[in-house]
């Protein structure tokens, strides 16, 4: 399914090695977000829906907002903390919304920023002027999420 030269591979490889389940998206849920993308999904995330897009068993991403179930509301539900919390910018057009959570952070990556696309987060009242690039690629976002890297989140 996925290969050596795959962008989530070592994300993969770990997670097994953990014992976590993962669940791939269906085919035409693929395609569901892929048509909401307008056909720009960058690589990186499109391993993610075809290896753990459906979900993860615990230990991994549990308890976030970031699955198929929930992918579609999650530009509007970071619309609306934005907007209680008067921040000023914007989402971008071109950005993917792919996780949330709690309701007062959220992570996302422009659609055409490269096959494995720098992850930019937003928390409630941070201080926070601009989104702030938490991570330099998607999949290490998700290898820092899995290790529990302490200082992922502090802006």
């Amino acid at each position: 399914m996925i290969n050596e030269s795959q962008y989530l591979n070592k994300v993969i490889q770990l997670a097994e090695s953990m014992s976590i389940k993962l669940t791939p998206c269906t085919l035409e849920q693929i395609e569901r977000v892929n048509d909401f993308c307008r056909g720009s999904l960058p690589k990186a995330y499109l391993e993610f829906l075809q290896t753990m897009g459906q979900g993860t068993s615990p230990g991994f991403l549990t308890g976030h907002s970031c699955f198929i179930d929930e992918l579609f509301d999650l530009r509007v539900w970071s619309e609306e903390l934005l907007e209680e919390t008067k921040f000023d910018k914007p989402l971008p057009d071109d950005c993917l919304v792919f996780w949330m959570s709690q309701g007062y952070q959220f992570a996302f990556f422009k659609l055409n920023d490269g096959d494995d696309p720098p992850v930019y987060y937003y928390r409630e009242y941070s201080g926070q002027n601009d989104y702030k690039i938490i991570s330099g690629s998607l999949s290490q976002f998700l290898m820092d999420v899995l290790n529990r890297k302490r200082d992922l989140f502090s802006v």
